[in-house]
């Protein structure tokens, strides 16, 4: 009886541990079958569960990636297209670039609400992209696009994602941007679009990016930058505008970056006449670490850096035009000065230059104008130490309240419009209210004189 009880207690107890380990193999084994298995010619990593896929000819995003894969490597392959079926999993970081890629569904992403990074550079037949192609990556901080050849942006490619820190779009082809294409991208810090072939930077094309950090625009063909382009960049540190086609840059423009410390303005074909005058006047007061600013024109000062020209050299400078949206400098002349020019300009050129109809004239470089003969306000304003040449002493004198009279008007009061006035016709023009008394026989007298000329022109 004893013995009977010790083989039943005995055989008990082994079916307890037989039963264990079945139930051991199935927690390690069985169990874990109900996650899917990696798919095929894909490697998969745990912690955190990566699935790498490169390198393998796939021309399709392959089936049965993991859903809580946390990181998809699909790289170098050569892939087309991107449904908006493509993804069912959810991942956080996913390489796609190295592939081709043609097309882009609208929402070809909206499976992957937690991606934070998004890589589909070197897609070199990526030419276009559908405005809701990144919909839905509201968490996504880093997207790469560069070496696409990307012709234009949507204007509501970047529509929602708040969360963007880096955008990279270096080395495409796009001749422009849309405004406010980045106005939803207020955390972005990181722009990078050297390597197109962007023309002009408008008004509203950075609207929005209150925290951008660096801003790398190069090897572009930018010409014109509106004054108030960055006026949002208040928190711009670096700002790389070199090897462009500028001849300008407003001063107002780089005012709005008051944060910058390094600027990279070189191999620019720098025109430092008095539209460089806002520019210089900056960098007077901007203490930043900045490149050579090389002079192209005019031919005086070719080869001279901008940032260390002479006061003297911006002297005879007229005042800006407040209603000039690109910053450059222009003048409205009074009528005075004016008819000033047009007595001291090349006979050969005075027709062609001068214009009987209310204009707004380039301040400099004249055509035909050479640059000693520019008008200045008053003498008064030049410093003590520099003296007048003969030039300059004979230049007209214009006095602020005079000038602003006369604007948007100059000539209301031009009687004679070629280059044969008469000696003294300036003083008659262009009396002083001051010193001439307003009494009968002057006027008479005065009507007389114009009678006078008059009929010398006629009847010679």
């Amino acid at each position: 009886m004893e013995t009977r009880r010790t083989v039943r207690g005995t055989s008990a107890r082994n079916f307890k541990s037989g039963l264990s380990l079945w139930l051991i193999l199935w927690l390690v084994v069985v169990k874990p079958g109900g996650v899917a298995p990696c798919p095929k010619l894909c490697v998969c990593y745990p912690m955190p569960m990566t699935v790498s896929c490169q390198s393998q000819n796939l021309t399709i995003v392959p089936a049965g990636v993991p859903y809580d894969s946390q990181r998809v490597f699909l790289q170098n392959n050569r892939i087309t297209e991107l449904r908006a079926d493509s993804f069912g999993f959810e991942t956080q970081v996913l390489w796609l670039y190295g592939n081709n890629i043609t097309w882009i569904e609208a929402g070809a992403f909206s499976n992957l609400r937690v991606l934070e990074e998004l890589d589909l550079g070197d897609n070199p037949s990526l030419r276009h992209l559908e405005g809701g192609a990144f919909r839905g990556l509201e968490k996504l901080q880093s997207l790469h696009m560069h070496r696409c050849k990307l012709a234009t942006l949507p204007h509501d490619l970047f529509h929602k994602l708040y969360s963007l820190q880096f955008l990279y779009l270096q080395e495409n082809q796009l001749h422009f941007l849309h405004d406010d294409l980045f106005s939803d991208l207020v955390n972005l810090t990181h722009l990078f679009l050297h390597g197109n072939r962007i023309r002009t930077l408008s008004e509203n094309v950075f609207r929005g990016l209150v925290n951008l950090d660096r801003l790398l625009l190069h090897d572009n063909r930018i010409r014109q930058v509106n004054r108030r382009a960055f006026r949002d960049l208040g928190r711009l540190t670096i700002l790389y505008l070199f090897n462009n086609s500028l001849a300008e840059l407003p001063g107002q423009a780089m005012k709005d970056v008051q944060g910058i410390q390094f600027l990279r303005l070189n191999d620019n074909p720098w025109s430092c006449g008095c539209e460089a005058l806002s520019l210089w006047e900056w960098f007077r007061k901007a203490r930043i670490s900045s490149s050579e600013v090389m002079c192209t024109s005019p031919s005086q000062r070719r080869n001279q850096d901008l940032r260390f020209l002479r006061e003297l050299d911006f002297a005879l400078c007229p005042l800006p035009d407040p209603g000039s949206l690109a910053g450059t400098t222009t003048t409205t002349f009074s009528t005075k000065t004016r008819w000033w020019f047009s007595k001291h300009k090349p006979a050969s050129s005075s027709k062609s230059l001068y214009q009987k109809s209310t204009e707004s004239v380039k301040a400099f470089p004249f055509s035909a104008v050479k640059p000693q003969y520019l008008p200045k306000a008053s003498t008064e304003s030049f410093p003590s130490k520099y003296e007048l040449s003969e030039d300059e002493a004979a230049l007209p004198k214009v006095d602020p309240e005079e000038y602003w009279t006369n604007y948007g008007n100059e000539d209301s009061s031009i009687r004679c419009f070629e280059l044969e006035c008469p000696p003294g016709y300036d003083d008659l023009a262009f009396p002083s209210s001051s010193s001439l008394p307003i009494t009968p026989s002057f006027i008479q007298l005065f009507s007389l004189t114009v009678v006078t000329f008059s009929l010398h022109f006629l009847f010679g």
